[in-house]
């Protein structure tokens, strides 16, 4: 009876020195170790009972760890795992923060897709701002005074890629799913009308223009999250712009700012556009 106990104890006991930790790793092959941290980036470890050297294994590379008392730990598959921001709010409203100083209102949707990845829906209304002053002019010797009276809207789309996230955990956890800096393939088209002076064959006056513009640029921004409510975007871009414009068309007054678009030259050209929006997530 003492010969049984004694080798059931010797059993038991070598049986607890050889279990280990074992690491199930993404790409299907395992690692029978001896654990002895787990970070937020990595894990270290020994193997074969040796306190040297010590092991680091990202914990992108971890599916989980089976512990030697049987427990497990599971371990976020990477990034793009929707699992990382549960409870994050992926959708905001904003407003172009400075575009009424511009003589316009402008207001979007953004709602993330993936992580990285979200698309950009807005529209802007025209003459909801700063009513824009036309420069100086004398008419029959006569110095007047006028304002551009601009009336009318546009729409933009956009697709946003994050190239430069900003991380919690390196390659595994974004600090929010919509903060980071990015580029954005975006589409503008708008009309309005407005009053501006004309100078033909050395005359001027004063008339009302129809204006068709649009633009395709790429924008580059950055985009921050505070408190997991609000946010602040601010971008600037450039790119391929038109309008309507006649090269017959000859106005005293520069009619190639389009407010949400400025365009250089005649006919089609060079765009820019920028701005700083602040927004609100939403559910």
């Amino acid at each position: 009876m003492k010969k049984f106990i004694f080798t059931l104890i010797a059993i038991l006991s070598f049986t607890i020195l050889k279990a280990q930790d074992v690491i199930h790793q993404r790409n299907g092959k395992t690692l029978k170790v001896k654990i002895i941290e787990v970070g937020t980036d990595e894990i270290k470890y020994l193997v074969d009972g040796k306190e040297l050297p010590v092991f680091a294994l990202e914990t992108s590379k971890i599916d989980y760890i089976t512990y030697a008392d049987g427990t497990t730990k599971k371990f976020f598959k990477d990034f793009k795992d929707p699992d990382n921001y549960e409870g994050q709010l992926s959708k905001a409203i904003k407003m172009n923060f400075l575009s009424p100083l511009m003589g316009y209102a402008q207001f979007s949707f953004e709602k993330s897709i993936s992580p990285l990845k979200s698309y950009e829906i807005g529209f802007g209304i025209i003459g909801a701002g700063k009513n824009m002053e036309l420069d100086d002019y004398y008419f029959d010797s006569q110095y007047q005074y006028h304002r551009r009276n601009a009336f009318g809207g546009f729409l933009t789309a956009g697709y946003k890629f994050n190239k430069l996230p900003d991380y919690v955990r390196k390659g595994v956890r974004l600090r929010h799913i919509m903060q980071g800096t990015y580029v954005e393939p975006n589409i503008i088209i708008g009309y309005y009308k407005d009053d501006a002076v004309a100078q033909k064959n050395g005359v001027r006056s004063l008339t009302n223009r129809q204006n068709l513009f649009g633009g395709l640029l790429l924008n580059l921004g950055h985009q921050w999250v505070f408190g997991e409510r609000f946010l602040v975007d601010l971008y600037g871009g450039l790119g391929y712009a038109f309008d309507n414009r006649k090269n017959d068309d000859v106005f005293f007054y520069n009619g190639r700012n389009h407010f949400v678009i400025q365009k250089g030259g005649e006919g089609a050209s060079i765009g820019l556009n920028g701005g700083i929006k602040i927004g609100l997530l939403i559910k």
